[in-house]
This record gives structure tokens, sequence and C-alpha cells, in this order.
């Protein structure tokens, strides 16, 4: 089982806690995902199936924190 450094700082941290739940949730599990990729995502329809999203709602998803500037391109 492979982890990675999570900061503390995200439980003050504005751009995180003004999340919606559901895209919180899905910040972690993003997080996640590029941490077994080297830090990179996977491509869409990978991220998709991760998230148990269909596709269109995963690509708001990850736009919406690109957006809040908590996912780089």
């Amino acid at each position: 089982m492979q982890w990675f450094r999570f900061y503390n700082e995200a439980l003050d941290d504005p751009k995180v806690q003004r999340l919606d739940p559901p895209t919180f949730k899905a910040w972690v599990n993003l997080l996640c995902l590029a941490s077994r990729h080297d830090g990179i995502l996977p491509a869409a329809p990978d991220i998709a199936f991760a998230l148990r999203l269909d596709a269109p709602a995963a690509t708001v998803t990850v736009t919406a924190l690109v957006t809040a500037g908590l996912l780089d391109h």
C-alpha cells in the first residue's frame, strides 16, 4: 500500500473547506488516484471510473477543482 503526504493545513484552507461535500470527497479521491500514477491523473475515462461518476460529471468536477486552484494541469 502506497501512501502520500497530506498536510493538516487543509483543515484551515478556505479553498478546501468551502468545497461542497461531494467535491471535497472527489478531491481527496483524485489526490489518491494521482498518487498511484506518480502525481499525474490518468485519462478521463479512468478518472470517471475512479470517482464512480459518468464522464461529463467527472469533467465538471475536475474543472471545478482546477478553477479552485486545488488541481494543476
